[in-house]
């Protein structure tokens, strides 16, 4: 293949990973990466996750043509096993299990990745902006007469960074996803007229005063204007100007107010659809401690369902 031809093909590659990363789940938009990065690299699976690297914690994962138990079982070797101490000695950087001298004599070869046909591995492991927390994609093989070329590592060396980036934003967006359920904005001019609106504005505003609605009622309109809150059966009000106009915020009475602010965080993100190891992702911490949180959450609120949960924070 001409390098030119190539070059078209990494193109498109990441073109179609920006988009996917704008429209998918972060598990969707793992699987997707990993199955169209076959296209340019043979390998029989692959796991793209991450945890935290002390300890050598993985507390999120996503895998291809493979049992979860890959790196589930992991933990029994973790400390033993040196690739993962070459990889992580060499963030950013591409290694092979050639790479390690004799590494197909050691405990963490035969006693784990020979159990799951991983005869060969290519390995990238980035730091990221969560103090401690690493990401990383592998992609094992067994049916290979040769290791991975060093031009499959440079390509997978050259591709990280962007599959690390595509993550990071989308998972801020299904973050802000989440919140934007639960709350709406709108443009109103000076008598309440709504001009534009974002999020479920008018799905807000029918609940609150049934019917088609395009206006503001006028009492309320004279109670922001003072600049005070207004509060209904079902919204929490507040209005701010915005040149001769106002931005009008609609959310749903806080009924989670009496959590602590990172507990509501916690059963928002939770409530809207994400697993704990999604929620520990999303706000920096790990899932045990979302667990945690979680117990306490429910204990407070007096349920003992996610779906229970999800009717308080408003969740679908």
């Amino acid at each position: 293949m001409g390098g030119t031809e190539n070059a078209l093909r990494v193109s498109d590659f990441l073109l179609e990973l920006y988009h996917d990363a704008s429209k998918c789940t972060p598990d969707e938009l793992r699987l997707r990466v990993l199955k169209n990065l076959q296209r340019f690299i043979p390998f029989d699976f692959g796991v793209w996750g991450g945890g935290l690297a002390d300890g050598r914690l993985v507390t999120d994962l996503t895998v291809l043509n493979q049992s979860e138990a890959i790196l589930g079982e992991w933990d029994s070797v973790a400390q033993e096993d040196a690739f993962c101490e070459l990889t992580l000695n060499r963030l950013g950087t591409t290694a092979r299990f050639d790479d390690v001298p004799d590494y197909r004599a050691s405990l963490a070869y035969n006693e784990h990745w020979r159990g799951f046909d991983a005869s060969h591995m290519m390995a990238t492991i980035v730091g990221e902006p969560t103090d401690g927390y690493v990401s990383f994609v592998g992609l094992c093989a067994d049916d290979r007469p040769v290791a991975f070329s060093d031009t499959e590592r440079r390509l997978k060396q050259m591709l990280m960074p962007h599959l690390s980036q595509a993550l990071r934003m989308n998972r801020e967006l299904w973050t802000g996803r989440a919140a934007m359920e639960h709350e709406a904005i709108a443009l109103v001019d000076g008598h309440g007229c709504v001009l534009c609106a974002q999020g479920p504005f008018d799905d807000f505003a029918r609940q609150e005063w049934s019917g088609r609605f395009a206006q503001l009622p006028a009492d309320m309109m004279s109670v922001l204007k003072q600049g005070k809150p207004w509060r209904g059966e079902l919204l929490d009000v507040r209005m701010s100007p915005f040149g001769s106009n106002y931005f009008v915020h609609l959310s749903i009475h806080p009924t989670l107010s009496g959590l602590s602010r990172r507990e509501r965080e916690v059963a928002g993100l939770f409530a809207s659809g994400m697993t704990n190891k999604q929620v520990a992702r999303a706000l920096g911490t790990s899932p045990s401690t979302v667990r945690n949180q979680l117990v306490r959450i429910y204990e407070k609120l007096g349920i003992s369902s996610k779906a229970e949960l999800a009717g308080l924070a408003g969740g679908k």
